[in-house]
């Protein structure tokens, strides 16, 4: 072990804003909140500690913390976001680490070395008098605490509900701090075999809700679904995914009868921590996905506040039959073609007929229009982007803290060139719900393309952590955000990894049109042309002005597109 490390383990906590920090273990604590960090993450935050208000250089944090080690620039970018995470810190409104772009980081919260004696005197309980002390006693407790927890496991088993009683009592549950979630595709038992997009829509529903409890880290649908149909593992998903907990169920639908099951598993010893059997009527599909959420919630010990009680219980529509059109839409939608857009936009407008206040309907047809008008689908694009925008409005109007009604305003705005007017209603569904991992993403795009291209970076490591399974399109914004950084190797790198995802990402191919170019590999440029030509016969400069949201007036805007003219995209 070197000096630096020895000192750091050795050393008295530290008081850093509202928390105090114990180096030797890890953890940092703020009244009755204990969150233990991974060792990279201390070290980075005991590093900061010395630098308290300095600007700190990417370089030199690197050096500090990853000593005789080779480290690739997105290490430090995850490690960031992990920090930032366990301190309950907003990037954008930081009380912790601001971030200084194109430069590095500076830790902005006072610091104060706290003595031992001032650490017992408080009452933290962890026994400072020296390092040895503190770890035996620690010891002592874990395994008194362990032997208690056997103790309750073996006589008192978990409790599992059926029928329509409500929430349902979980077993005592003995969580980590940051509980991280997966929610399987629920089977669908159904005799015809055809009420999969139901299924799917519950599932979707219950992992929006848990997006917006902040204490509770629920990987996202895309990663959800790659298990679709799947004959699945649940240790071996866990470990691939580092996971703490995964929910299982199914969905069996008779008629107007509805039977839904739902279990939580605590993925270290398999055991459940709560389960429940639902029969109800199909109407009450909304109250079961609140339920559902909240006694995972509750199983996990975490407190929900009463808006978050609010809005579990607000269902989005009052029209079943509403309901299914707009998951028959989004269904369709997936599919991504022109015709499979035009039928998705059907069936939300028959089910805004039957609910004209279904905000979620409004917003995913500004969603399906702004699709179809960025796809070259249609020769009045400007008309698709006027009417997108009304539709957006609308659904913000009738539901202005839905996270996914606010997605879709932020990304209609984006493809208006109303980058400011974007990355503000996408702010602010992340504010409402903070592992919302589409808002992530889409907010690194508009960050992207408004030359903000640390931030990008940051938001999609922050993403990653919640979408692991993620999409070609995650990939292609860390291509992007590197090549406006000048890190054209890095952003080749990334463009080949989401092309291998998406052989058919026409926007990471010109990326990787650019990036050639600027290495100086005109002939690797030109073989990329080719591709995207084959199969997008309308790609041109102009298609790129007009149709993407870029801003002319940026540097580096101007000088990707001299390097795909160069490379042979023509003008017009």
């Amino acid at each position: 072990m070197d000096a630096d490390r020895h000192e750091e383990l050795t050393a008295g906590p530290l008081r850093i804003g509202e928390w105090t920090y114990y180096p030797d273990l890890l953890r940092i604590e703020r009244g009755s909140d204990k969150v233990k960090l991974e060792p990279l993450v201390g070290h980075l935050l005991y590093f900061f500690s010395h630098r308290a208000s300095q600007t700190v250089t990417r370089e030199e944090l690197m050096v500090g913390v990853w000593p005789n080690r080779v480290v690739v620039d997105d290490a430090l970018t995850g490690a960031i976001v992990k920090l930032r995470k366990a301190l309950g810190d907003d990037r954008r409104n930081p009380a912790y680490l601001e971030t200084i772009p194109k430069v590095g980081y500076r830790l902005i919260a006072p610091v104060a070395q706290l003595s031992l004696a001032h650490d017992e005197e408080n009452g933290s309980g962890t026994g400072r008098r020296s390092v040895r002390s503190r770890w035996l006693i620690a010891f002592a407790v874990i395994s008194i605490l362990l032997l208690i927890t056997l103790a309750i496991g073996l006589q008192k088993p978990v409790r599992e509900t059926s029928g329509s009683e409500g929430i349902g009592e979980p077993s005592t549950p003995v969580s980590p701090v940051n509980p991280i979630l997966l929610v399987l595709p629920f089977d669908d038992l159904s005799a015809d075999g055809e009420q999969d997009y139901f299924a799917d829509g519950i599932v979707e529903d219950v992992i929006t809700d848990l997006s917006r409890i902040d204490k509770i880290r629920v990987l996202a649908r895309s990663t959800s679904f790659r298990y679709k149909g799947k004959a699945v593992d649940p240790q071996k998903i866990a470990r691939d995914l580092s996971l703490s907990h995964l929910v299982e169920g199914s969905v069996r639908r008779s008629g107007n009868n509805l039977r839904i099951t739902a279990r939580l598993v605590d993925t270290s010893n398999s055991q459940n921590l709560w389960s429940q059997r639902y029969d109800r009527k199909v109407a009450d599909v909304f109250e079961v996905q609140a339920d559902v959420a909240q006694n995972i919630a509750l199983a996990l010990s975490v407190n929900l506040t009463q808006e978050q009680r609010t809005r579990f219980g607000n269902p989005p529509t009052n029209s079943i039959e509403a309901y299914e059109l707009f998951l028959k839409g989004r269904k369709s939608l997936s599919l991504r073609s022109p015709e499979a857009n035009t039928q998705a936009r059907d069936y939300y407008r028959q089910a805004i007929l039957l609910d004209p206040d279904f905000a979620r309907a409004y917003g995913a047809i500004a969603a399906a229009l702004t699709r179809y008008a960025n796809k070259g689908w249609t020769d009045t694009p400007d008309v698709e982007r006027d009417l997108a925008l009304h539709y957006a409005k609308k659904s913000v109007h009738l539901s202005p803290d839905s996270p996914y009604a606010l997605w879709a305003l932020g990304f209609t705005h984006l493809y208006r060139h109303e980058n400011d007017q974007a990355a503000a209603a996408v702010q602010e569904a992340l504010r409402i719900a903070p592992g919302y991992a589409d808002g992530l993403a889409l907010l690194a795009l508009i960050y992207n393309y408004s030359a903000r291209a640390e931030e990008s970076i940051e938001l999609i490591n922050e993403a990653i952590l919640i979408n692991p399974l993620h999409s070609w399109d995650y990939l292609f914004n860390l291509g992007w955000a590197h090549y406006t950084l000048g890190s054209y190797e890095e952003a080749v790198r990334y463009q080949k990894l989401a092309l291998e995802r998406n052989e058919y990402a026409t926007f990471a191919r010109l990326v990787l049109v650019a990036a050639y170019m600027a290495l100086d590999m005109p002939e690797e440029a030109a073989w990329q042309v080719e591709e995207i030509l084959a199969y997008q016969t309308n790609m041109s400069i102009r298609f790129l002005e007009q149709q993407t949201p870029i801003t002319l007036n940026n540097e580096k805007i101007r000088q990707y597109l001299a390097h795909l003219r160069a490379a042979g995209i023509p003008s017009d």
